[in-house]
């Protein structure tokens, strides 16, 4: 999708509406702009919640075997006695 908006004297542009829609940005919001080479992306700001994190986190595929976790191991290095 292709939006074109104008820059005022003061160097300001309004983000239309529909990308606002596609940003999930309100009135208040904030935005990023990122550069990349000769071009700018324009990104929502917004910092998740831990709420919105842990929406998406799923336990099941972060659990070890008893085997498996990193407190089980045998020390590594100049701790390794023997």
């Amino acid at each position: 999708m292709n939006v074109v908006a104008k820059i005022t004297r003061k160097g300001q542009v309004t983000v239309p509406v529909r990308i606002r829609a596609l940003l999930g940005v309100k009135n208040g919001g904030k935005v990023a702009f990122r550069a990349e080479g000769d071009s700018v992306t324009i990104v929502s700001a917004h910092r998740p919640s831990l709420t919105e994190l842990l929406a998406g986190f799923d336990p099941a595929r972060h659990r070890r075997a008893a085997g498996e976790r990193p407190w089980d191991d045998d020390p590594v290095g100049r701790e390794r006695r023997k």
